[in-house]
């Protein structure tokens, strides 16, 4: 049965052309299909607890979905290849996962990945997310830690099985984490302090719009102070179907109705690798 909520968002899109940024609410359960996955993907929405409301975790977020609808073009078979000759796996973090649907996804579809999947540490959040895992058969490959932008990274290294924190990591993920500015600067220390310093190591970030595009272009100035150049930077409709160049000259001429239309596909790495 269709959670009500999904079917509200369907008849939006399909009766008024307003394209829903999430899907379902917590408590509900998600199926996700993939084609490149062997099976469906079930998970369970998370609730958090009513100090940490803000997190904003209690849905499947459009940008989520985006990342999961595009796989391939995250380049882990690529990634794979670049670290085969240091026979070891792949290592992969995801930040603010919520659900969990990318981490997951990746680790059912690539057999020679380590996925490390995180999110605030609040205990009902965490709860689900180890759930999903557990559900969907990937507790293999597929680690939940807890962990707070900004602090201390170890635990991220140590559960990951990576024996020090001049390990890190290879790929960095996220979606829908860059909405509230003032976790810009937290959010870009940790990129700092989680991504393996070599010139094959890349983050992949998908956003919407959902408040504005000098967020977004904030963001973009802190990143290239911080020590990152973007590879990939563009505009693609949620359903797929366009990609233009990122452009903060589109703010004045966008309503609501609009941005909910596309989504920010960003590639970064690091400029002195």
């Amino acid at each position: 049965m269709s959670d009500p909520e999904d079917v509200l968002a369907e008849s939006l899109e399909t009766l008024y052309d307003y394209v829903p940024v999430a899907l379902s609410s917590s408590g509900s359960t998600y199926t996700y299909q993939s084609e490149t996955a062997p099976s469906a993907i079930t998970l369970t929405i998370p609730d958090t607890q009513a100090a940490n409301w803000s997190l904003h975790a209690t849905s499947i977020w459009s940008s989520s979905i985006y990342v999961a609808n595009h796989l391939q073009e995250l380049n882990i078979d690529g990634h794979i290849k670049n670290v085969c000759t240091e026979g070891r796996a792949l290592q992969i973090l995801e930040l603010g996962a919520g659900a969990g649907l990318p981490s997951i996804l990746i680790a059912k579809t690539f057999r020679d990945v380590l996925v490390t999947t995180s999110d605030y540490p609040d205990e009902n959040l965490i709860h689900t997310l180890e759930g999903n895992v557990k559900r969907n058969e990937v507790s293999d490959r597929c680690r939940v830690v807890p962990y707070g932008w900004g602090s201390d990274p170890s635990p991220l290294f140590f559960r990951s099985g990576l024996e020090t924190t001049a390990g890190r990591f290879d790929v960095v993920i996220a979606a829908d984490t860059l909405w509230n500015s003032e976790w810009h600067g937290i959010f870009i220390e940790t990129l700092r302090l989680t991504l393996r310093r070599s010139p094959n190591a890349r983050i992949y970030l998908v956003a919407g719009l959902h408040t504005g595009r000098y967020v977004i272009q904030s963001f973009l100035c802190q990143m290239q102070e911080a020590g990152f150049v973007p590879e990939q930077l563009s505009e693609r409709r949620v359903d797929g179907s366009e990609e233009r160049p990122w452009s903060i000259d589109r703010a004045e001429q966008e309503d609501d109705r609009e941005r909910r239309r596309w989504v920010i596909w960003m590639v970064f790495k690091w400029a002195d690798c």
